[in-house]
């Protein structure tokens, strides 16, 4: 049961991460584009905080060790920067250096988002899916 609540949270997350970096792309020029950023990517990190506990009590219930792959590790690096990215994100707006942070914060998203669907491809690789 935890092992399919991680199978189903893990690509909520992401697509809701992937939504909000779209709307950041996509419809910057609208009004309530940072609002909806905001929100998607938000509510992504934290589906993706859940779907990774959930991984984490099914391994602790099984016997199996933690962070014992490549998979495991790049999971909990990707919501370890998703997370920094996150408060880059809302510290941007009260930074000294504005440009500096809101830098960071679209680099480190970008980052993020790329071992986020790295973690998701050596995943269905050990499930036997590619």
């Amino acid at each position: 049961m935890l092992f399919t609540l991680h199978l189903l949270l893990m690509p909520i997350a992401t697509a809701g991460i992937i939504a909000g970096v779209s709307a950041a792309i996509f419809f910057r020029k609208k009004k309530n584009w940072l609002k909806i950023h905001k929100l998607l990517n938000s509510t992504g990190i934290l589906v993706m905080s859940f779907g990774i506990t959930m991984a984490f009590i099914y391994i602790s219930g099984s016997g199996g060790r933690h962070l014992n792959g490549l998979h495991q590790t790049i999971g909990v690096t990707a919501l370890i920067v998703a997370f920094v990215t996150l408060l880059l994100g809302f510290h941007q707006f009260k930074a000294k250096n504005k440009p500096l942070v809101r830098t960071m914060h679209r680099w480190l998203g970008r980052f993020s988002l790329l071992l986020i669907l790295t973690a998701i491809t050596l995943g269905l690789m050990l499930i036997n899916i590619l």
